[in-house]
């Protein structure tokens, strides 16, 4: 379900403010050359992390959207924070550890949030441990080499000096489990593991991208439209109309969404997803000022979602 955007076309905009911003140069206008420029950032920031979390994420494209925002404002905390998570999982650890100090120096206007912070902290940390499982491996190279002279009551005194840290401990609490209202810290091994009961609808949401599992069918790839508004009808304590189906998808995506295009997305859900006539339930209410019937809809009787993702993923109108 790949389909970018019925209205907000990220190339063209990047377009038009790069117009803006030479004419505002030109101008010597330098308060609205800060004002485009924050614009141009926003941007590549946001299709930075859509190319890392798509359907099908591209983290090459994500890295060069990244960097295109650090050569505008080289200080931006949640650009380098991405970044650094880019180069953390291709193991570039020393790049990732630039990146990371990067981010939670934060800037004048901006820093990360406490869950940005306390991730990028403890990458931080496993990217050391990482970093010195190297060097002891080259150590212990470099000892069996016969060709090599070695000081080597030198070197076992400092070798005594290494502190051996369990790094198991830094793959937990990475991701989270949300059922039913209530969220748990979960490790790796549950998170790629997890499956879903009979009666229960799971959202998930990894580097691999965002799908929606139920009983048996195979795993559905969803675009980030799709998913979000997924969520915001699985999680709804009762029936949620378009308009705040369109709120939460809007939000989610970090792209508009929409009258149109939120039932068009229903539209091919229910086209697309074989079990939508057994999970989905809709119905029509008044509308409070108008008084007129409106579409509203949510997750049937009998039926529970789950939502897998990682601790610092964006819920929207999740509390």
């Amino acid at each position: 379900m790949r389909d970018r955007d019925d209205e907000f076309h990220p190339m063209i905009e990047e377009t038009r403010l790069k117009e803006l911003l030479e004419v505002a140069r030109k101008q010597r206008d330098r308060t609205l050359e800060k004002e485009i420029t924050k614009k141009l950032v926003k941007l590549y920031v946001s299709q930075g992390e859509y190319f890392k979390m798509g359907d099908k994420p591209d983290l090459n494209i994500a890295k060069r959207y990244l960097e295109k925002a650090l050569q505008m404002q080289k200080d931006h905390p949640v650009a380098n924070y991405r970044l650094g998570y880019l180069y953390y999982r291709r193991s570039e650890y020393t790049k990732a550890v630039s990146s990371f100090e990067r981010a939670l120096d934060g800037s004048m206007e901006e820093e990360l949030n406490d869950t940005q912070r306390m991730l990028a902290n403890m990458f931080l940390v496993n990217c050391g441990i990482k970093i010195a499982k190297e060097a002891i491996h080259e150590i212990n190279f470099t000892e069996d080499n016969v060709y090599t002279e070695l000081e080597i009551e030198r070197i076992e005194r400092y070798k005594n000096e290494i502190l051996v840290l369990d790094e198991e401990i830094f793959n937990k609490m990475f991701y989270r489990k949300i059922e039913n209202g209530t969220e748990e810290k979960i490790g790796e091994y549950e998170f790629i593991n997890f499956k879903p009961d009979k009666s229960q609808i799971l959202l998930k949401r990894s580097d691999q991208g965002m799908e929606i599992h139920f009983q048996d069918f195979d795993p559905i790839t969803l675009n980030p439209k799709f998913f979000y508004t997924l969520y915001g009808i699985v999680t709804a304590k009762g029936f949620r109309t378009y308009r705040e189906l369109q709120e939460i998808a809007s939000n989610g995506s970090v792209q508009v969404v929409s009258d149109d295009y939120i039932r068009q997305i229903i539209l091919r859900l229910s086209r697309d997803l074989p079990y939508w006539g057994h999970i989905i339930e809709t119905t029509s209410i008044i509308h409070l000022e108008s008084r007129r019937p409106i579409a509203a809809i949510k997750l049937a009787d009998g039926y529970s979602a789950c939502i897998l993702c990682r601790v610092e993923d964006y819920l929207p109108d999740y509390q």
